[in-house]
């Protein structure tokens, strides 16, 4: 085969176009640092270098969401430092203020100190970086506490990127840090009224007894005796070694045939709930020569101490007053109330009536509803020229202590409910019966209308009780005896107030004063608001009745503040059914009406489930078309526990027969605020079905809003009118459920409410109350429960400190794991694509010479002529 010149030329050419293309190669290799530019070169290498590259990003990604988390931890860890710090300085000012030496004006810069520090405190919760509140939740743009101390946030949680499938949180949202809970801590609650030794505070009456022995004598001119001391009183609290005597000052028994003495005996009234929610309704009584550590383990025994396990430990502080505290932590439910009587009545409230000698423990000040048509005086126990009742005159409209010029239709309505029936009437008339100061008879009428006030009620004591005066002080009325002037001497005074209709039947107008009624009471007003002043919390466990069956367990939202959807029965004190709840109101227009809710897991003679009756046509009769049945929205009868039912069906899918369950929710409290709109607002059903009942619901709730609040608590909201002119008490005989209660005052417990807590101490230091004080701020928990529950939040805030500060240092190491991570990829990404720069110019040192030897021979080939072949 003949190579002709053309064919070697053409060879020529295509070497030097491939020599060309390898030295633009290597050339571009050498410039850009790496080996191939399209995926085609070699694609190995580039799907290689693909996924190297991802890797990159995504520690880029990681690295930047790590490092925003670390710079976001880290300005919350040192908020954090600096919440500790003020509430150390916080601590410290309440430790000056628990000083008795403090006067108003020293105790006054403290209080300026305290509200500089809440006020630091509220800045630092609406701390922000980038613009983002650090306490907001994922409400970044949320300031998270309003100027009312009110948290705006969210609970949600923050998190960062860290990789596939790996996210961390990095916030501490507010809820958890202002209204969190530590299921370490025990509720701690304590009584508030001082408890003096009665016989140091009252020498005049304490005798000694033929056995050596100190009594109390209340009739002691009478019995001829005379006082063992002339010291001067003194008050002086009991502690647990004081004989009860001298908590309750209960006088003793003297026998004039023997001229001896001996024990009379205190009556205690307790009421409240254990730590796992069940009722407590007791009456126990003591010796006077019994102590007061004995009734503090009875009280202890009430709650569930035996001599081998400790539910609660009581005991006393140092102003005499009983504090109960859990052993079990977590719990919140645990509730107190005592009074203490010489008397042994079926209730409470029969010491009232019958004007008994009552002892204090707790008292609040609240206002009661009118439940009593008579009230009776009592001497007071230490001084016989004072006599007064157990009732406490407030005003409807304002609730404020009755004054002289009030009338009597503002002080005890125009209405009352009547004993014999129930039923609502108008005042008539009040009798006044008795004895006057000189032992005589006394029974006067007292007619009322529109301008009748108390100042002629106080006429009517004065003008046919004897050589008397008479007084309202705080709501009180007073009656001095002015016959006898030595407070040891008997009166003869006693005095009967009864009220009654226009037809001689009783009629509830008079109201126990708060220290004799524990859960009788209306809840707070603010305007067109109404609030009560106990949480409803999830106790310990649950009943459900399944087919019939009760069935007991444990309940997983235990302990736990009820909201709109948790079932009444989870919360009350007794599992027996029926239960009746008491409602006793005053509607949007101000007419005082009753109603009763039933709660029932069975059907009654009528048919109904859990309903409610209110008598419509006031004969106090229930007749059926005043019930109303509580529906479900899908027009089912509502039971008072859960209810599950099983049904034997058809499966269409299978056309098999199988077993279904069907979940009948008991009672909630929703449906306890949709029967109070209706009833305060009048919608009430048209009818008793579902959708009368589901449209008076809509109805009302256009008039009366109502509801659980975060805290569990029920409120109600009037929108018809500001103020409102309801009044509302929800409360059952049994106290197995109450809204609103002259309850043991709360010290500390698992929940936390940040700044709440902060505004109480420094009402406590206003105040000046070292400890709780019925005299001066009676729900308060005083100075030194303000220490103890400042504790708790320093610890709170500990935690949530330790928890971001080992979440800052996470993320450190998260970013130093990845730029190590990421330096070992650039280090293969470097192997897999860089260039090898030695042996990229030793290879374009040898394309280039070999390139030139190429052209050289391109050169002599063309300058070949037929003289070379010669």
């Amino acid at each position: 085969m003949r190579v002709t010149q053309f064919t070697q030329y053409n060879n020529f050419i295509l070497n030097q176009q491939r020599t060309l293309s390898e030295l633009n190669k290597v050339q571009t290799q050498i410039s850009t640092g790496v080996k191939i530019q399209n995926m085609y070169e070699d694609p190995v290498v580039y799907t290689k270098y693909l996924k190297l590259n991802e890797e990159m990003n995504s520690f880029t990604q990681i690295k930047t969401s790590a490092s925003f988390a670390q710079t976001f931890a880290n300005e919350t860890d040192t908020v954090l430092n600096d919440f500790v710090s003020t509430l150390g300085s916080f601590k410290t000012n309440l430790l000056k203020a628990a000083n008795d030496t403090n006067d108003e004006t020293s105790r006054s810069a403290i209080v300026s100190e305290l509200e500089g520090e809440l006020q630091h405190l509220k800045d630092l919760a609406n701390t922000s970086i980038d613009g983002k509140y650090l306490f907001s939740g994922s409400k970044f743009s949320t300031k998270p506490i309003n100027d009312n101390f009110d948290y705006q946030g969210n609970a949600d949680k923050v998190k960062a990127f860290l990789g596939a499938g790996v996210e961390r949180e990095y916030n501490i949202d507010g809820v958890t840090l202002f209204l969190g809970r530590d299921n370490d801590y025990s509720k701690h609650i304590s009584t508030n009224v001082v408890q003096y030794d009665k016989m140091k505070a009252n020498p005049q009456f304490v005798v000694r007894g033929s056995d050596g022995k100190l009594y109390i004598d209340k009739s002691i001119k009478e019995h001829g005796k005379v006082a063992d001391s002339q010291e001067n009183p003194v008050n002086e609290p009991i502690t647990g070694d004081s004989q009860i005597r001298m908590l309750t000052g209960v006088e003793d028994i003297y026998d004039p045939n023997t001229d001896t003495y001996s024990d009379g005996t205190s009556y205690f009234y307790i009421k409240g709930k254990k730590a796992n929610g069940d009722l407590i309704n007791e009456k126990i009584s003591l010796k006077n020569s019994d102590n007061v550590n004995d009734l503090l383990e009875k009280i202890g025994e009430i709650y569930g101490n035996t001599p081998t396990t400790k539910m609660v430990d009581v005991s006393l502080n140092d102003m005499g007053q009983i504090q109960i505290k859990d052993i079990q932590t977590g719990k919140m439910l645990t509730d107190f109330y005592m009074v203490a009587s010489d008397k042994d009545e079926p209730s409470v409230e029969d010491l009232v009536k019958n004007g008994d000698y009552i002892v204090e423990f707790q008292k609040s000040d609240f206002n009661a509803i009118r439940n009593l048509s008579a009230i009776q005086s009592n001497n007071d126990y230490f001084d016989n020229r004072i006599s007064k009742f157990g009732s406490k005159f407030k005003t409807l409209d304002t609730k404020r202590d009755a004054l002289p010029s009030d009338t009597l239709f503002n002080v005890l309505g125009e209405q009352g409910v009547r004993d014999i029936d129930g039923t609502i009437q108008d005042l008539d008339h009040l009798t006044l019966t008795g004895t006057d100061t000189s032992g005589n008879s006394v029974n006067v009428t007292l007619n009322i209308d529109s301008s009748t006030n108390m100042q002629d009620l106080i006429d009517q004591i004065k003008n046919n009780f004897g050589n008397v005066d008479v007084a309202l002080q705080n709501g009180e009325l007073v009656i001095y005896d002015k016959s006898i002037s030595d407070p040891t001497e008997s009166s003869n005074l006693k005095i009967n107030i009864n009220a009654f209709d226009s037809s001689d039947n009783s009629l509830q107008v008079f109201a126990s004063k708060d220290v004799a009624n524990f859960q009788k009471i209306y809840m707070d007003k603010n305007g067109n608001e109404i609030n009560s002043n106990v949480s409803q919390i999830i106790k310990d466990y649950k009943i459900t009745y399944k087919d019939g069956q009760k069935i007991v367990e444990k309940n997983p939202l235990a302990q736990t503040y009820a909201t709109d959807n948790a079932s009444i029965a989870d919360t009350m004190g007794t599992d027996e059914m029926p239960q009746e709840i008491k409602i006793k109101f005053r509607d949007k227009n101000g007419e005082l009406k009753t109603a009763v809710i039933t709660l029932r897991d069975t059907p009654d003679a009528d048919g109904h489930l859990s309903n409610f009756w209110i008598d419509t046509n006031n004969d106090g009769v229930r007749d059926s078309n005043e019930v109303y049945d509580i529906y479900e929205p899908d027009g089912s009868l509502t039971p008072a526990h859960d209810t599950i039912t099983t049904t034997t069906q058809m499966d269409p899918d299978t056309c098999k027969v199988c077993q279904k369950e069907v979940l009948q929710k008991g009672m909630t409290y929703k449906q306890l605020g949709d029967v109070v709109s209706m009833l305060t607002s009048g919608n009430l059903p048209a009818s008793n079905t579902a959708d009368d009942y589901n449209n008076a619901i809509n109805a009302a709730k256009e008039q009366v809003v109502t509801g659980m609040d975060d805290k569990g608590k029920f409120y109600l909201k009037d929108n018809s009118n500001n103020p409102t002119n309801i009044d509302l008490s929800i409360y059952t005989d049994n106290n197995s459920l109450y809204f609103q209660a002259n309850n043991a005052v709360t010290i500390d417990e698992p929940q936390v409410d940040f700044f709440d807590t902060l505004q109480k101490a420094i009402d406590a230091v206003k105040n000046g109350n070292n400890y709780p004080d019925s005299e001066k701020n009676p729900r308060s928990f005083g100075i030194q429960g303000a220490i103890e529950a400042i504790d708790h939040l320093t610890d709170h805030v500990r935690r949530s400190h330790a928890k971001i500060g080992a979440v800052s240092n996470e993320f450190g190491l998260t970013i130093e794991r990845t730029d190590m991570l990421t330096l070992n990829v650039q280090q293969l990404q470097s192997d897999n694509i860089d260039t090898d720069l030695g042996e990229a110019t030793m290879r374009l040192n040898s394309l280039q010479t070999s390139y030139q030897a190429l052209l050289a021979s391109i050169a002599k080939v063309n300058n070949l002529t037929l003289l070379n072949y010669l």
